[in-house]
Order: C-alpha cells, then sequence, then structure tokens
C-alpha cells in the first residue's frame, strides 16, 4: 500500500509540474484547460491573477527538483513496513517507530541516522492530541536522508478505510472528523477532495518538506487552529495575495498537495475536470 502511494505522490508531483509550467507560460492544458487553470488559480493565485512565474516560480523548481529524486530513486525496496529510496539515500519513508531507542537522559537515539530527539521532536507528534498523521525530518547533515514519518495509526486506519467512490469520499471525511478530536472541536469537516486518496497526498505534502522538495512550509503553523491545511483554508491563503516569501501559497505543503492530490489515475481536480465532472471553488468535486 505504502510503495504504491510513495509512487503515486512522485507521479501527482510529476503531473502538477507540467500543469503549472503550462499555466505559467499559457500553454493549451488540453480539454477544459480553463477549468484546469481555475484550480491552479485557486490554490496558488490572489483573485483576479492569472498563473505567473512570481506566483509559481519556486514551486516550478522545487517540483522538478523533487521529481528527479524518483528518476534516481526508481529502485525503491520495502523492507518490513518501511520504504527505503535507496539510490543518493535522498528520502526515506518509515512507517513504524522501531529505529527509535530510549536513553537514560530521556532523549530518543534514532540509529538510522546516528542522532538523538526529545521525545517531542521526534515520534512523541504522532501520539499527541492534535490529528497529526506524518511528519518530516531534514537533518543539518546534508549527507543524510530526509525521513519522512507516516503516524503507525494513521497507516492502520488506511489499512480499514478504503475511499473507492466520491460518497465514500465524503463518508471518509465524516469519519476522519469523529475519529480526530483536534478536527471535531474545529468543527473542520474536510472536504471531499481533501480526503480523496488521502494517504497519496499525505506523502506528496511530506515530500515538499524534504530537503530535494524544496523544504517547504506549514503555513501560520504548528498550531492546528491557524496551520494552512484543508482545501479552503489553502484557497483563503491564495487570496490573501501575501508577498511574504514564507507566506505564499507556493511554499506552503498542502497548497502544493492539494492541486496534486491524485487517486492512482492522474490529478484529482484535473481528471475530474476532463472527464466532464466539475470541482468547485469550495472543494466539492460534482
Amino acid at each position: 500500500m505504502v510503495t504504491q502511494a510513495v509512487g503515486s505522490a512522485f507521479t501527482m508531483a510529476s503531473d502538477e509540474l507540467d500543469a503549472i509550467n503550462k499555466a505559467i507560460n499559457n500553454q493549451d492544458l488540453g480539454q477544459n484547460g480553463d477549468k484546469i487553470r481555475n484550480v491552479i488559480k485557486w490554490m496558488f493565485m490572489p483573485d483576479g491573477q492569472e498563473p505567473n512565474g512570481q506566483r509559481l516560480g519556486i514551486l516550478s523548481r522545487n517540483l522538478g527538483n523533487l521529481i528527479t529524486a524518483r528518476a534516481r530513486n526508481d529502485n525503491a525496496a520495502e523492507d518490513g513496513s518501511n520504504v527505503h529510496w535507496l539510490t543518493e539515500d535522498q528520502i526515506v519513508v518509515y512507517c513504524n517507530l522501531d529505529r527509535f531507542q530510549k536513553r537514560d537522559d530521556g532523549d530518543w537515539y534514532d540509529s538510522d541516522i546516528d542522532e538523538a530527539f526529545s521525545k517531542n521532536d521526534a515520534f512523541g507528534t504522532c501520539k499527541g492530541i492534535e490529528p497529526t498523521v506524518a511528519y518530516t525530518w531534514v537533518s543539518d547533515n546534508t549527507n543524510k536522508p530526509s525521513q519522512v514519518q507516516l503516524c503507525p495509526w494513521f497507516i492502520n486506519w488506511m489499512k480499514r478505510v478504503e475511499t473507492k467512490s466520491l460518497q465514500d469520499a465524503e463518508t471518509k471525511g465524516l469519519f476522519y472528523q469523529a475519529v480526530s478530536k483536534g478536527l471535531t472541536k474545529l468543527h473542520a469537516l474536510l472536504t471531499p477532495i481533501d480526503v480523496i486518496s488521502l494517504l497519496d497526498k499525505v506523502i506528496l505534502h511530506e515530500f515538499t518538506h524534504t530537503r530535494i522538495g524544496g523544504e517547504s512550509f506549514d503555513v501560520d503553523g504548528p498550531s492546528f487552529l491557524n496551520i494552512r491545511y484543508g482545501w479552503n483554508r489553502c484557497r483563503k491563503l491564495a487570496q490573501e495575495g501575501t508577498n511574504d516569501l514564507r507566506r505564499e501559497p507556493q511554499v506552503n505543503a498542502d497548497s502544493i498537495a492539494l492541486c496534486g492530490s491524485d487517486d492512482a489515475n492522474g490529478l484529482v481536480a484535473i481528471r475530474y475536470i476532463k472527464e466532464g465532472k466539475s470541482v468547485s471553488e469550495n472543494g466539492k468535486v460534482n
């Protein structure tokens, strides 16, 4: 499941890069190109602006760098429940916490990268009160790989809940809200496009945090009360039109992941548009 999702996340990044570059250069986006362009505008552009290099150039560069990791790492191997992208050690994806060993001083030692962390800086985030599904660690040592940790509870849940249709996506959104105390308190029901192929989207989100992916931000984080997660919050971020590079949508991890959200057959938003369906500004797929 995870190996397939990792491959899909790389495909999503590649497809998103292609669409963004064509939009920047005002090239043909194919059938329903105007609707496809709208999706890019909703995620990244202030109202009234067309896709351009100023608002999307850094994202184009970062996605281009990210997909080279796949080109170099096509011989990925799955070792137990971890996926190792071995060539040049760019990214390692973890599904368990077996590499952590508790030390006498209370810190936790990561045997894979030979570094020690406090619990909260390591896997503690997977067990906190907020709905954390994954996190990424980028070592100060550039010779060490970026680590993407998928929280074990999230992997177990994904194994139980499959999204096979848009109706299932609505159901999954309700279920996710029910199991997540943080989301329930916020009354923050995820839109269908937030939950379609959630695992793939989460992995792409985390990939953008890696060194080779550009070390994107979680804008207005870390508190889940303010962080720019989810379609509606990302849409509002784009509308703000900030000139602060650290708050632009093109460096916000969830804006990037949502634009590229995939379901093994291609970009969700763009794929449904090509099939004659529509994606609305509020994230509904009809």
